[in-house]
């Protein structure tokens, strides 16, 4: 009988150790990717209960700003008391213990010990024998996993391997619900900041716009009593501001933060550029492309002073087309604005007035070549500059 016994012993322990496995098996397979943390410690407790065949189980999370262990998930418990009852972490209780030492807390009869101070709740719940495990998180003890007998119990070496093993995983699933909740939780702060940041950009764009239009406005209203030759110096100034004006005005209607469509630009800006005489045409052919406002601004402004010019210089009293063309190169990294008229033509290399130094200088700034190129009739620059900083 004696030999059958421990055959019966030995086969009622496989079986415990095969379910205890698959439970654990079931909890990694499981883990943060199904279920949240709080869904994950019920599960665990749930399944920790029918595996001992304890009847309360409990997980308590220590709380640092309280100094306590709060229980967040439990089993067998009176109404009440998962989420609101508290437990101390000090030495002389079990479950303190075994948060403050990192290794387990077992009792096989609370009543007959003398070494712990037993809690109120667990009086009240009747219970006699327990164990506490740590539950760990990147090497720091962030709660405990506590089974609670209302009956003597010996928790055997299997039983205290299980539990840790279950510590174990629990602490890996959740370390990464918390990194998913900090990853959200950055997430919605960086759509929130970027939300005041495009907040705060729109109402930008539209100052400026609006203080531009403002300046073009007080410039023009101001051109009208002045002599000729004085009229036509600030309208060149005019035209100059209205480029960059027009930039900021398509910026404001735009969803992009910082370019803009810079065929939509030239266009645009062509239809300002009015002629003083009738017989010229300007036409624009543009590829699509979107460009740094503080380049399209400045090539822009280059624009603006071919065109003007050429309608000031090229043409007789038949008049004549100016065209532009803008297009990227074959490898897409540098734009070319070609700026053509047939009118009369200009020497090659022309001369230097303020309108081709202050072309030059413009240029300079978004590392522009100016290439003026010789053709049988009329007028050619090219500008070609890279179309990112």
């Amino acid at each position: 009988m004696a030999a059958d016994d421990t055959l019966a012993d030995d086969q009622k322990l496989v079986v415990r150790l095969l379910d205890q496995r698959r439970t654990i098996e079931a909890l990694c397979r499981i883990g943060p990717e199904a279920l949240s943390a709080e869904r994950l410690m019920h599960h665990v407790v749930a399944q920790v209960s029918r595996v001992t065949g304890v009847e309360r189980i409990k997980i308590m999370h220590y709380r640092a700003d309280r100094g306590d262990l709060l229980i967040v998930a439990g089993v067998g418990w009176k109404p009440g008391v998962v989420g609101s009852t508290k437990l101390a972490v000090d030495y002389s209780s079990p479950a303190g213990r075994a948060y403050q030492t990192g290794a387990p807390v077992t009792i096989e009869n609370i009543v007959e010990s003398d070494e712990f101070r037993v809690p109120d709740l667990l009086r009240e719940h009747g219970i006699v024998a327990l164990v506490n495990v740590p539950i760990m998180i990147n090497g720091q003890a962030w709660g405990i996993l506590e089974v609670d007998s209302t009956r003597p119990h010996k928790f055997d070496q299997w039983d205290i391997s299980f539990l840790n093993t279950v510590a174990n995983v629990m602490g890996i699933c959740l370390s990464q619900c918390e990194a998913k909740q900090q990853n959200a939780e950055a997430l919605a702060e960086k759509t929130l900041q970027r939300v005041q940041f495009d907040t705060i950009i729109s109402e930008l764009r539209h100052r400026v716009k609006n203080n531009l239009q403002m300046i073009v406005a007080f410039l023009t209203v101001r051109t009208r009593d002045l002599p000729l030759e004085v009229r036509h110096r600030l309208n060149e100034v005019i035209g100059r501001v209205r480029a960059v004006a027009l930039a900021h005005d398509l910026l404001s209607a735009s969803d992009k933060a910082s370019s803009v469509n810079f065929d939509d630009y030239l266009r645009a800006l062509c239809v300002n550029i009015v002629p003083q005489r009738t017989g010229i045409t300007v036409e624009v052919e543009a590829q699509r492309v979107s460009i740094p406002i503080d380049r399209a601004v400045t090539a822009g402004i280059i624009v603006n002073e071919l065109v003007t010019n050429s309608i000031k210089h090229a043409f007789g009293k038949d008049g004549g087309r100016i065209t532009i063309c803008f297009a990227l190169t074959s490898n897409a990294s540098e734009a070319c604005v070609l700026v053509e008229d047939n009118g009369k033509g200009m020497d090659i290399p022309p001369k230097r007035g303020l309108g081709l130094t202050l072309i030059e200088g413009l240029a300079q700034q978004i590392q522009a070549r100016i290439d003026y190129v010789k053709v049988p009739t009329g007028c050619k620059t090219m500008i070609s500059f890279p179309v990112a900083t």
